[in-house]
This record gives C-alpha cells, structure tokens and sequence, in this order.
C-alpha cells in the first residue's frame, strides 16, 4: 500500500531542528529557507556581464521580476538543453523588467530564454532536511499513515545509502561554473535519519497514547555519504532532489510497539525507551 504527501525540502538552522524535534511545523510555526522549485519570471533581454539585468514580461497574465524576491538566485533556462544556467543573486528589482545582480553575471543567456529564480542553494558540504506530510485519510479509526522509511534505504541498516527508487540528489552540471552540463546526471548517495522525537504512550516500550500525539509530520535528515564526489564540487554546481510523492505506508494506531516503529526505519533514541523488569 501507499498514500500520497507533499514533500519538501529545507535548508537546516535552529528553528528547523525545532520543529523536527517536536513532529510540528503547521501554519503557526513554519520550517524556514525552503529549498524550493524555481519561478520563472522575464525572458532574457539584455545585460549578459553585468549586474543589470533586463527581460521581457510573459505569459497571461504576466510572469515578470516582481514574482522573484531579492537575495535569491537568478538562473537561465538553456534554449537548447534545458539546463539551469546560475547567473548571480538578487541585489535589487528595480520593475518588472529591470533587476541589478550583485555580482556581473556568471552566465550568458540568449536573447528570449526564460529567467527563473529560487531562494537557497544548498553548499558542498550541507546536509538538508526532508518534510514528508503525514495523512490520516483512509488510515482507518484512531489511525495514521507515515511513510515507511525502511524502504526509503538501499538495505535494512539505518546507516545505508538512500533507495534511489524513492529519493535522489543529483548533481546535473560540472563542478565550478553550472554552464557544462553532467550528463548523465549524477547520483549522489546520501544516509537517511529521521529526526522525531516521538511521545511514549505509558505503556511497556509503545508510542502515541492518543491521536493527538501522531505526528504531523515525519522529518528526515539527509547527510551526504563520506567520501562522496560532492565534497569536493563547488558551491555553483547545481544539483536536483526528486522524491516520489506516492509512498510506501506505514499504518500505526495508538500504542504502537517500539519494535514496529524500528522495523519501519525509523531512528528511535535509546534514551526513550522503557524497560521494565
């Protein structure tokens, strides 16, 4: 079986541990520096070099530069490959067509290719959380499905690399400069730990004594594998997450036993299991 869940993925700093700690992170108190999609503002106009940037307004209604924010990262699309091209970051949007970089642009467009823009880069030596929504749709009364992070792994260890069936982080251009494309892309293994702290339903070594104390989420702590090429790439290399939406369940109720929730991937700290006798 498997449920479908939005998936994101964050930068990581305290608050975002916070809230990965405590199974949170709704409308009052969201993750912060999302690593998210690109927007795609103008096309490309004039100012290749240089700090200003100027484009051309697209679409109905119109995408423009008042769709991006200042501090993220500027890209072109490749007309010919579909590559993200990095060409700096947002000092100032001056309209909706005009933009100043901080630094002269590291790319050189063409004249009619699509401008995007994104808000975090992720550097060579992060790691990164992964946010999957919980769902208890369909889970059955006083039930909830999590993701099943056993099968998120290449082996049952919690210390393997990640099944790149469910998630990959690819790297998709050279090292230095995001102008040379890497093709084929490539993979770049990474461990996988969830970071909840789960809460103990009183019983012997069981979790979730109510409903209410079901997670809202499950967060996993992405750690690239040691020794990995992306050690030594640069920060401008460009890398892409996929992750498939459709997951494997994991159907618990209250009192689930400890062991289930081991077998199941996730990383239980010792310090919170009971024993009794």
């Amino acid at each position: 079986m498997a449920y479908n869940s939005t998936i994101q993925y964050y930068r990581i700093n305290a608050t975002n541990t916070a809230l990965a700690t405590s199974n949170s992170g709704g409308a009052e108190n969201d993750p912060t520096e999302e690593i998210a999609p690109p927007v795609a503002g103008c096309t490309y106009s004039s100012g290749s070099g240089t700090t200003n940037i100027v484009g051309i307004a697209i679409g109905s209604p119109a995408s423009d530069f008042f769709d991006f924010e200042e501090g993220q990262y500027l890209y072109y699309v490749d007309g010919s490959t579909g590559d993200y091209v990095l060409m700096g970051q947002i000092d100032a949007i001056n309209s909706i067509t005009d933009l100043d970089l901080t630094e002269n642009s590291t790319g050189s467009p063409t004249g009619g290719e699509i401008l995007v823009a994104s808000s975090y880069l992720v550097s060579t030596v992060d790691s990164f959380y992964i946010r999957i929504a919980t769902s208890t749709a369909q889970a059955g009364t006083n039930r909830i499905n999590l993701p099943r992070i056993a099968s998120w792994r290449s082996t049952a260890s919690l210390t393997s690399n990640n099944n790149t069936g469910i998630t990959q982080l690819e790297q998709i251009s050279n090292s230095g400069f995001p102008i040379v494309p890497a093709s084929p892309a490539i993979n770049i293994p990474f461990t996988i730990t969830t970071m909840n702290v789960f809460s103990l339903s009183g019983s012997r070594n069981t979790y979730w004594g109510a409903t209410t104390d079901f997670p809202n989420y499950i967060w996993i702590r992405a750690v690239i594998a040691t020794g990995q090429t992306i050690n030594a790439l640069a920060s401008k290399t460009m890398f892409r997450f996929t992750t498939e939406e459709n997951i494997p369940e994991f159907n618990v109720g209250i009192n689930t036993a400890e062991e289930l929730i081991r077998a199941a991937g996730y990383n239980i700290p010792i310090s919170d299991v009971i024993t009794i006798g």
